[in-house]
């Protein structure tokens, strides 16, 4: 006896989770939440890296007003990478997030969840960089915020591609 898919109508096996036409989610298994967990832990490094955006925002506009001469130009360079990859991190963070809690567009999901991890990765790195940085404020100021949940909302997605419309 075969099923009948109730988004598209079509006749479906009696064991098809998904419905082969259209992919709708026929038994309660079908829809998980790693897809919406994804999608939090994208918007929360989007979050965490719009912070980061707008301190360095401010950082770069301040800098030399803070440090002489010398030393701005030193730390210039840092306070720009950090704000183009804040920046970029928010962006791409944002657009996974609703993609991933909207179930839509899959391949986009992944570009922007891709191209978050690597851009967040560069602040991470970046933070690494920075004369006289420490391994323990690097670690908890950019790799737990903005680079780990980018991380992970992107590989919890992966093998959940049919969860998408």
């Amino acid at each position: 006896m075969a099923l009948t898919c109730p988004k598209c109508g079509r006749n479906v096996p009696d064991d098809a989770v998904y419905c082969p036409y259209c992919k709708h989610g026929l038994k309660p298994s079908a829809s998980t939440m790693n897809v919406s967990v994804a999608g939090i832990l994208m918007l929360i490094a989007a979050i965490a890296s719009l912070i980061i955006f707008l301190l360095s925002l401010d950082a770069l506009l301040e800098i030399y007003s803070w440090y002489p001469q010398l030393i701005a130009q030193k730390w210039i360079l840092y306070d720009q990478l950090f704000t183009v990859f804040s920046l970029l991190t928010f962006i791409f963070g944002l657009l996974a997030g609703v993609l991933s809690l909207s179930r839509k567009n899959y391949p986009w999901f992944m570009v922007a969840g891709v191209l978050c991890t690597i851009v967040s990765g560069g602040i991470w790195v970046t933070s690494m960089l920075i004369p006289n940085y420490k391994l323990s404020s690097s670690f908890l100021y950019y790799f737990l915020p903005i680079f780990l949940p980018s991380l992970l909302g992107t590989l919890l997605v992966f093998p959940r591609r049919i969860e998408f419309k």
